[in-house]
């Protein structure tokens, strides 16, 4: 199955979702298509200066203009540059500052020189129009994480989740897949929602991937 999955940087949920998706891939036939979704640009956050989130979505917005910039001229992976990021923020509770982003360009080896990128809007064209696709797909309410499934004809259902706590173990996160591939790729389908619970989510469950 083909999926698309949409994450920004700062999202601790939208982390949580991509290793528990990294799970399920490697036990079922999933082929995973990773793509930024800047909450900065979504919420009109870049000139905002009211919003709460404000300054943690606009320095994750600086991070994928970097990420956006190694990939079409490094060649380089988003899921190894988000995977490295997401462990230095979400598991060691490092903040995403110029030092901790020419720290993943080091670890995979990418030249210093893309952290201009930070501060380059030309980036931003390309970001927004990954925004617009998956609202397009998913809906104007929509955040991170959020997944795109591919239907037997070839369309495209997306759906904001699913939002984890707390990442599973390996035989919940199959259990969870099986019964979300399917549920997902039902046309009739629309939502499942419940309050969300008072606690942070647990991104420590997430140290050994």
């Amino acid at each position: 199955m083909n999926v698309e999955f949409y994450f920004d940087p700062s999202c601790p949920f939208s982390w949580i979702t991509s290793r528990w998706l990294l799970i399920a891939s490697n036990e079922r036939d999933i082929t995973i298509s990773w793509k930024p979704f800047s909450l900065a640009l979504k919420n009109k956050e870049l000139t905002d200066t009211e919003n709460l989130h404000r300054g943690w979505h606009q320095t994750s917005h600086r991070l994928l203009r970097v990420m956006s910039a190694a990939e079409q001229h490094n060649q380089a992976s988003l899921v190894r540059l988000y995977t490295i990021s997401g462990l230095k923020r979400h598991v060691l509770g490092e903040e995403i500052t110029d030092d901790f982003i020419k720290a993943v360009l080091t670890d995979q080896k990418l030249p210093e020189s893309l952290l201009g990128a930070a501060d380059d809007q030309q980036y931003d064209a390309g970001l927004q129009q990954l925004v617009d696709e998956a609202v397009n797909i998913g809906g104007s309410d929509i955040g991170v994480p959020f997944i795109v499934f591919e239907n037997n004809d070839g369309t495209k259902q997306g759906f904001f989740g699913p939002v984890l706590q707390t990442l599973p173990s390996k035989k919940e996160s199959l259990d969870l897949w099986d019964g979300l591939s399917k549920l997902a790729t039902n046309t009739s389908f629309y939502e499942l929602k419940r309050s969300r619970p008072n606690t942070m989510p647990d991104t420590l469950s997430t140290s050994s991937c």
